[in-house]
């Protein structure tokens, strides 16, 4: 019996509504996104893509269970969040948001939408996208932009502050100068030059705290390893502050664990920098006629390794839990007002940190508001194979009764100003001083007489020839004394690596810019042959 034209439409329209819904199966299938077809009034799942059946680990069971019954295991009626309603109300209007609390503890970007779906109806399709390492990424972005953001603030405010720092105490320098120009008086005069004196000292500190971060900043500090008096170590950083709590009229209390070795292993001029730095703060955080004590302890010694602490305890203003929290970072200080009212670079805690942690230690701040602070660090440090140099007065300063008759001494220098420094400082002694204005000169001096010089000061940066070159091309001379005759470098190249190729050019030995008189008088009494 043939089939009626009437149910021949039916079967073309039931073959075209599921090559329709073929074709619709296979584009979401092959769409990477997960999305899911449900049936607008009942809930029940028509279709879910293959994406999302593979990231949900969804089975092949799951048509006509409702939507949250797939998706939300537990739930027993339609989530709260569900945006079919907004839909019914406004059916040409997707509803676009984010969803990071699903099964998967991912994040996902959804949009519902109604769709026509063959058959006739309107149904409820939802797509959505998996954006948790997009979304994590944006969130690690906006951490690193708000940190460099601040970071560049903390950075602007220290610029801000060294401005201050540097040009307060060039001021000071400045002006002195012409009081002392114009001065009568002696009185005055000293009166003046003593306030240039104390200024310089204060801006060559900020220029070295500045220099250490820029190392610490590109990871060059680095550390010796000799043997030292720990007590006149400490003696040495006490020194540097005394004059500052007799002008507040402070009182130092100094305990000293006797069962620390005499002599340690390490960086004795670093270790002085951290205890130097803690009772500089100490000084300016407490007030006047103020109490400060500095305490150092044996914690533990094993194969000969001490782990020494020292504190530094004062009765000043003392922090806040927060501001504790910034002191020890790179560009910081407790507050912003805190330069302003006490100034300082605020580099000096992270420097300390930074040699401290090189050190095999750690660094913290015991402290309350109004109730003073108590700075702690540890270090580990060799027990000292040499027996320790007793402190001598005289090898502390120069009392100007150093007779260097007979000597003579070759300054390579380009800066006329520096030579006559050097010249004014050595003319107490009695030495011979011959100058040169640059590398070339030195050597072309010094090849024509070399028996003539007990030793060469050695400027390193120099027209025309630097003092590397000078160093190496006078070694290099046809005379046996050429080989052996002291060179010294006097520079301002002061870092490690600066020393350490003055000594592969050939030099026996560096003193630094500004120049210092104890360094100087030490190197002539090595080199120099005294009357």
């Amino acid at each position: 019996m043939a089939a009626s034209p009437k149910s021949l439409i039916n079967e073309k329209d039931v073959a075209e509504e599921r090559i329709r819904r073929e074709m619709l199966e296979n584009i979401f299938n092959a769409m990477d996104c997960c999305i899911y077809i449900s049936d607008l009034e009942t809930d029940e799942i028509l279709f879910v893509n293959k994406k999302m059946r593979n990231d949900f680990h969804l089975g092949a069971d799951i048509k006509n269970l409702k939507c949250w019954q797939v998706l939300q295991v537990g739930k027993t009626e339609r989530c709260a969040y569900c945006k079919k309603p907004r839909l019914l109300e406004n059916p040409d209007e997707p509803v676009s948001w984010e969803d990071d609390a699903n099964t998967l503890g991912r994040a996902f970007s959804v949009i519902d939408r109604l769709i026509d779906w063959p058959g006739g109806k309107k149904v409820h399709m939802q797509q959505c996208s998996d954006i948790t390492e997009s979304k994590r990424s944006s969130a690690m972005l906006q951490l690193a932009l708000t940190e460099a953001q601040s970071a560049s603030r903390a950075k602007s405010d220290f610029l801000s502050r060294m401005s201050h720092e540097m040009r307060t105490p060039m001021n000071a320098i400045i002006g002195m100068t012409a009081i002392g120009h114009s001065a009568a008086d002696i009185e005055k005069k000293d009166y003046a030059f003593e306030k240039i004196n104390n200024a310089s000292k204060h801006l060559l500190g900020v220029i070295n705290d500045v220099l250490d971060m820029s190392k610490i900043e590109a990871n060059r500090l680095e550390l010796t390893h000799d043997d030292f008096a720990f007590d006149k170590m400490l003696q040495k950083a006490v020194n540097v502050i005394n004059f500052r709590m007799d002008e507040r009229r402070q009182s130092l209390n100094i305990h000293v664990d006797k069962n620390i070795p005499p002599s340690l292993t390490g960086d004795e001029q670093r270790l002085a920098q951290v205890i130097t730095n803690l009772l500089a703060n100490s000084v300016k955080f407490t007030p006047e006629k103020g109490a400060i004590r500095l305490d150092a302890q044996l914690l533990s010694e094993e194969d000969g390794v001490c782990r020494v602490m020292i504190s530094v305890t004062d009765t000043g203003i003392g922090m806040t839990e927060e501001q504790k929290g910034r002191i020890f970072r790179s560009f910081e200080q407790a507050e912003a007002g805190t330069s302003r009212q006490y100034g300082g670079t605020g580099l000096g805690l992270s420097i300390s940190k930074r040699i401290v942690e090189l050190m095999g230690g750690e660094i913290w701040v015991e402290s309350e508001k109004d109730k003073g602070s108590k700075f702690s660090f540890t270090v580990l440090l060799k027990r000292g194979t040499g027996i320790p140099k007793p402190i001598e007065e005289s090898d502390a300063f120069y009392r100007g009764n150093e007779d260097f008759s007979g000597n003579r001494i070759l300054l390579a220098e380009d800066m006329e100003i520096n030579r006559e420094i050097v010249r004014a400082l050595l003319e107490p002694m009695n030495l011979t001083l011959v100058c040169a204005e640059d590398g070339v000169q030195a050597l072309r001096i010094f090849e024509a007489s070399p028996d003539q010089f007990d030793m060469i000061f050695m400027d390193v940066q120099m027209p025309e020839m630097d003092g590397y070159e000078s160093t190496k091309r006078i070694r290099e001379l046809d005379t046996p004394y050429a080989k052996t005759v002291p060179i010294v470098a006097m520079t301002a190249n002061v870092f490690r690596e600066d020393i350490e190729r003055c000594m592969r050019a050939g030099m026996n030995g560096h003193v630094g810019k500004p120049v210092n008189m104890e360094e100087i008088l030490t190197v002539l009494k090595k080199y120099c042959k005294k009357k």
